[in-house]
């Protein structure tokens, strides 16, 4: 579903977008229109909490995120969620780790079950943005409501469409931009639109999230492939210069080959 700050667009319910071309999905599992996504969500449950379980330093992170999202639905209840989903890496770690979440606790419905999600659009997208967000309402069989910036109007759109969703599940990282003081359960600011902010990877490090989406072997945008380490508009972002190099075919390394986490954002603009 499509909203603009003034008015609603040609609204399309999830079950229609879902002509399934075919999608091949994490480690081979394609989803089709008449395959449900309970194969793909029943992978992701296991493979997200054999990596939980596992004696890797990444584990403890990945099983507090776990812990959080188990009690945000313990909470607000699945119909009172939302996840906020850009198509960025960050949101994907944290779609994949909800979507591990829901099939665990509600696995003998997942099959009737959409994920409530919420894309916040920005004037001149990158196409592969737009394409990879559409490939992920697919993948993971998202209610995908889009709605047009600026971020504060748009929750108020949000809200008064959606009046059931209390809590938003965010993939903000400490050191992102006004991270810094943010709690892993934060309301909005009285005069915002009222939800719950919940941030599940807010502790991790952006070695952790490239190190989550590898390992997992988890789909994300091309871009990242291209040498871009944060994702904005065409206008403002550039691939990153800490990742030149001439005798890549791209002419940069992949964004996961980034070692200063500090210059994440090099190749945006403000």
């Amino acid at each position: 579903m499509d909203l603009t700050s003034d008015a609603a667009l040609d609204a399309v319910d999830i079950e229609e977008k879902q002509s399934f071309q075919n999608l091949t999905l994490t480690n081979g599992v394609t989803v089709n229109q008449s395959t449900s996504i309970k194969k793909y969500f029943s992978q992701i449950q296991r493979e997200v909490y054999e990596l939980a379980n596992s004696n890797k330093p990444i584990s403890r992170y990945v099983t507090h995120a776990l812990n959080l999202i188990e009690r945000s639905l313990e909470i607000y209840g699945f119909e009172g969620i939302s996840i906020s989903f850009n198509g960025g890496k960050d949101c994907v770690v944290l779609l994949h780790l909800l979507a591990a979440v829901v099939y665990k606790k509600f696995q003998d419905s997942v099959e009737k079950l959409n994920i409530q999600a919420v894309y916040i659009t920005i004037p001149n997208p990158f196409p592969e943005v737009e394409e990879f967000v559409n490939e992920s309402v697919l993948r993971y069989g998202l209610n995908l409501v889009k709605i047009g910036g600026p971020m504060k109007k748009a929750l108020k759109t949000y809200s008064e469409c959606y009046p059931n969703i209390k809590a938003i599940l965010i993939g903000t990282r400490r050191k992102d931009p006004h991270g810094a003081k943010l709690l892993e359960f934060i309301p909005t600011d009285p005069d915002w639109p009222s939800f719950m902010r919940v941030n599940p990877i807010l502790d991790w490090d952006y070695a952790l999230v490239w190190e989550f989406l590898r390992t997992l072997n988890i789909p994300y945008c091309t871009l990242y492939d291209k040498g871009y380490t944060s994702l904005g508009s065409i206008d403002n972002t550039y691939p990153n210069s800490d990742l030149r190099n001439p005798n890549n075919p791209n002419g940069y390394d992949p964004a996961w080959k980034l070692v200063d986490e500090s210059k994440e954002r090099y190749g945006r603009e403000h």
